[in-house]
């Protein structure tokens, strides 16, 4: 994190030596982070950091939740492996014995595996939650006993969302957010996401169709305000604008 702050600061920089030789040191110092308000950016900065953004669009969206899965009985060529994943009582009355589960490693690298829900243990029920059992196959015995992943189900019907690219959603110890463009500034914005498929993900609270957000440079974004909010002033050199005297 602390190097990825750094080389925003150090674009800052760079960005402000040269509006200063550009206005032969008539200059204003704006700055970048407004409490209340959120990131404001020159425009040149903005091309700096390829800053862009995106119309936010609504359609149909597959009802997905992802839960932690704990590998308990490793697989080998005869048999498959398993894994326990704990659902809420709801979550586990839309799911089907044998319905196909999407597993993923610990690693963005790790290769997908499609496994099934085997079965759910209603009897095994700590704080309204249900034990399900996920088998999967693992001739390689590639995931030890005790080894985590990640289990993503999709529940049989759809739901609308608000569809917005995975790079404009980032994800805090609050949760996930995206930068809602809001006037002259760029908004720091809690959603709650339904899922992710091919480059994007689904947003069923926190936006609506027609807010516009930012679609790439949204890390560069929450650096500027985690520097503002941990004591910096993060700003930047522009020139005077002309007031019209000679």
């Amino acid at each position: 994190m602390w190097i990825a702050l750094a080389a925003v600061l150090f674009t800052l920089t760079a960005c402000g030596e040269r509006e200063m030789e550009r206005a032969g040191g008539e200059i204003d110092e704006v700055q970048l982070f407004e409490k209340g308000k959120g990131v404001r950016l020159p425009e040149e900065m903005r091309q700096v950091l390829g800053v862009e953004t995106i119309e936010v669009t609504e359609r149909a969206w597959p009802c997905r939740f992802e839960r932690s899965a704990r590998v308990y009985r490793a697989g080998d060529e005869t048999k498959p492996a398993s894994a326990v994943v704990m659902l809420d009582k709801g979550e586990a009355k839309e799911l089907m014995p044998g319905q196909e589960v999407v597993l993923q490693g610990s690693t963005p690298r790790t290769t997908e595996i499609l496994g099934k829900l085997a079965r759910c243990e209603a009897q095994a029920t700590v704080l309204d939650q249900v034990e399900a059992l996920v088998e999967f196959p693992d001739a390689g015995r590639c995931f030890a006993v005790g080894s985590l992943l990640r289990a993503v189900f999709t529940l049989p019907q759809t739901n609308a969302a608000f569809v917005v690219p995975q790079s404009a959603v980032l994800r805090g110890v609050e949760g996930a957010f995206v930068y809602a463009v809001n006037g002259d500034h760029f908004t720091r914005t809690p959603v709650k996401v339904a899922g992710a498929r091919d480059g994007s993900i689904g947003i069923i609270e926190g936006l609506y169709a027609g807010d516009v957000v930012v679609a790439k440079a949204a890390d560069a974004m929450w650096m500027i305000e985690l520097c503002a909010l941990k004591g910096g002033t993060p700003c930047c050199p522009v020139p005077k604008k002309n007031s019209g005297r000679r």
